[in-house]
């Protein structure tokens, strides 16, 4: 499945003061902290995005208690259309709800 159809959009971490963060969205791969897309898993059940919760992939620089975690990974490639996020074994692990368990790479969502 293509990453695009996944909704997805670059975020970027704001600090709100008391150690407490907010984020929003951005244009640009090298203005991100990280990545919000779809649920694959979900949105193929749900026949689409009603429904269909949201994933958020942080980048390394994002400080490590921060939810969701513990996962970081880099953010490579020009934009959406060519995002990889590779790290360790690069996969994407839920460890809750639908437990999905997959890759981004060249703009394209799989299954492990």
């Amino acid at each position: 499945m293509k990453l695009t159809e996944l909704s997805p959009y670059f975020i970027k971490l704001q600090p709100r003061g008391d150690d407490r963060y907010s984020w929003n969205h951005v244009d640009e791969i090298a203005d991100a902290d990280g990545v919000r897309f779809l649920c694959p898993r979900c949105f193929t059940a749900n026949g689409g995005a009603m429904g269909t919760h949201g994933i958020i992939c942080w980048s390394p620089q994002v400080p490590e208690h921060l939810q969701p975690g513990p996962g970081r990974w880099s953010l490579t490639g020009t934009g959406i259309d060519d995002l990889s996020l590779i790290a360790g074994s690069s996969s994407i692990q839920l460890t809750g709800g639908c437990l999905w368990h997959g890759f981004v790479r060249n703009g394209e969502v799989t299954d492990a």
